[in-house]
């Protein structure tokens, strides 16, 4: 079988939503709209593939050099496949997809795969054709996550905080005009203790808020107007992840930042995970603080793959199917 390759246009954006939207692993920061905020920051090569009139996969990309990377401006990017799509075509898509950027002189394929509790349908059908091609996992980024269908107890110091803070009588704001005021909070935190700053700034995160107000939301909790605590938090598929947590310095903020995890966490039963996103520090160690926190909330770890294929060995998936 045959595919068609056609490099990503903005005249292409409805056809490239809608295949995000009815496939088994695209998730809404796959939209256009979403990854385009930043595309001044990177030279775009989205790749589109079709068979005859029909696209069956995309894959959000841009270009470094000699190389391809599945688009580093979003936390996971991967070939992004039409739902019930049989592994057949999708050997036939990788191999086609490897052979086009080689023709094209470009050494390497980058691959951020999309762990699979943020898939519509679970789908690692990539991960083994990946490994066919004789690819280098690079590293390996663990995420925390909450399984809710067979969750994990808080541990027992968790429990017996709660009880505690129910003194407090904290209230929880679900108010997206509140996110200036979180964001400074953001910044703060991140450059007193990494000297870093967030992936956005307070201009992109706002814009993407108001592209997609059900999939992105804050929730915080206040004293006198001032706030103590917040979670940004994006609704992907199946899954409510915490992008950001912070508090600020009062004295309550620690006891509010637990009160609105509790919280949320019970509000967030619906969805089939929650995450807590991952912990890694410099050299991908762990941030032990972290790690015991989210453990004793119920977390265990999922990982992200990170791979490396040589365009060159596209027909190392010539005789996969046998």
């Amino acid at each position: 079988m045959r595919f068609e390759i056609i490099k990503y246009n903005a005249a292409l954006q409805a056809g490239w939503d809608d295949l995000i939207k009815r496939s088994s692993n695209g998730t809404f920061l796959h939209l256009r709209h979403y990854m385009d905020y930043h595309t001044h920051r990177f030279e775009d090569f989205s790749l589109m593939i079709y068979e005859g009139l029909k696209l069956r996969a995309v894959l959000p990309a841009h270009r470094y050099g000699r190389d391809i990377f599945a688009h580093k401006g979003l936390t996971y990017s991967d070939f992004i496949f039409q739902k019930k799509l049989k592994i057949e075509r999708k050997i036939a898509i990788v191999a086609q997809v490897l052979h086009y950027l080689m023709l094209q002189n470009f050494q390497n394929l980058y691959i951020r795969s999309i762990p699979f509790p943020f898939q519509s349908v679970t789908d690692e059908s990539q991960i083994y054709i990946y490994h066919k091609t004789g690819a280098i996992i690079e590293k390996i980024l663990p995420f925390f996550i909450i399984d809710t269908r067979n969750s994990i107890k808080p541990n027992q110091n968790r429990r017996k905080n709660l009880k505690k803070l129910l003194k407090y009588n904290f209230q929880i704001d679900n108010n997206i005009s509140d996110l200036t005021g979180f964001w400074k909070i953001v910044e703060k935190n991140l450059q007193n203790r990494y000297k870093t700053a967030p992936v956005h700034n307070i201009n992109e995160i706002s814009l993407l808020a108001k592209r997609f107000p059900k999939q992105i939301q804050l929730f915080t909790i206040k004293h006198k107007h001032k706030i103590l605590a917040g979670a940004l938090v994006y609704f992907i598929n199946q899954t409510a992840h915490f992008q950001y947590i912070h508090t600020n310095d009062e004295p309550d903020s620690r006891q509010a930042v637990e009160f609105l995890t509790f919280e949320l966490v019970k509000q967030f039963n619906k969805y089939m995970y929650i995450s807590f996103g991952n912990s890694a520090v410099s050299d991908n160690n762990l941030n032990k603080n972290l790690v015991y926190w989210k453990e004793s909330l119920g977390c265990q770890i999922i990982n992200q793959l990170f791979f490396k294929i040589k365009t060159k060995n596209y027909n190392r998936l010539k005789n996969v199917l046998q």
